[in-house]
């Protein structure tokens, strides 16, 4: 019993509830290249992007513990290590093993015969923002990089290195599904450095809530929710006329609006999550049903 209460606190440490970041734009990609779900190769790439992203939600929590950011007496949103649900140490092995495995999954795909430059160079990028996103000396979070760089990781780079895994070849398409879903996940990151403005203000480090101050938050919060569903709308229109099924997750979206509104931010970036995985779902189900945009 006390082994699967201390697993289970390993789990709660990856933060599960956020893996939707990296398990929609592999499902998007696969859908819209009309690949099979069964195959190894995304089996792998599922794989590596839920171990990947797990180990970047632990080496992110522990970087943030260990240069001060996350403290005892402030509120946080990881409490993992200020609570000392685990140790600093562990947390950092445990963080280790899931870049590893990750890695793993998809080892042999990166070095196969068929593999490109390409492929190593946006999956070498992809691991480097991951872990750089807080570690030192870039510590990219902290200076106010971070909503790119999780833009762009769960947009395009994760899109684009599904793509070459897949069918060794980029697809410009996937660029403009990439908005959308990067725009949401970019949400979930918004929501978390909104809630923290006083925090990470008082730990000396600059994120773009920060930067802009709360009431400029909520507009590019309401812009970054407006961006991915008027994305949803030209890609129905161009590509896939069923993705509008992904606005069946608009009262969400506006509920959401309203706890920010309402300074409710203490769990906006789990609510942010929770629509991000039914939106992507939807839009995987869109482009699955309908062959053409109704334009």
């Amino acid at each position: 019993y006390q082994s699967i209460q201390n697993m289970l606190k390993y789990i709660i440490a990856s933060r599960p509830w956020s893996f939707t970041a990296a398990i929609i734009p592999i499902l998007l990609t696969t859908a819209v290249l009309q690949q099979s779900f069964l195959s190894l190769s995304f089996i792998r790439i599922l794989l590596m992007g839920i171990f990947v992203q797990a180990g970047a939600n632990l080496s992110n929590t522990y970087f943030d513990y260990i240069s001060g950011v996350d403290k005892k007496n402030e509120q946080c949103g990881d409490r993992t290590l200020v609570d000392k649900i685990i140790s600093p140490s562990n947390l950092l092995l445990l963080s280790i093993l899931c870049y590893m495995i990750g890695i793993g999954s998809v080892a042999t795909l990166l070095i196969a015969a068929d593999s490109t430059q390409t492929l190593h160079l946006i999956f070498s990028a992809g691991i480097l923002l991951a872990f750089f996103y807080t570690a030192q000396p870039l510590a990219l979070k902290y200076i106010a990089l971070g909503d790119v760089v999780i833009f762009f990781c769960f947009g395009p780079l994760l899109m684009q290195a599904t793509s070459l895994i897949l069918i060794q070849r980029t697809d410009v398409s996937l660029y403009y599904y990439s908005i959308s879903v990067g725009l949401l996940t970019e949400a979930i990151l918004h929501a978390n450095n909104s809630r923290d403005i006083k925090a990470d203000k008082l730990s000396g480090i600059l994120t773009l809530a920060n930067l802009v101050g709360l009431r400029m938050s909520f507009i590019i919060y309401i812009s970054l929710l407006m961006g991915a569903y008027l994305s949803s709308v030209y890609i129905s229109a161009r590509y896939h006329s069923g993705c509008l099924l992904s606005f069946i997750t608009l009262p969400m979206a506006i509920d959401a609006i309203k706890k920010f509104n309402s300074n409710n931010l203490i769990n906006l970036d789990q609510e942010t999550a929770k629509m991000h995985l039914p939106f992507g779902l939807l839009m995987v189900v869109g482009v699955l049903i309908t062959p053409s945009g109704f334009l």
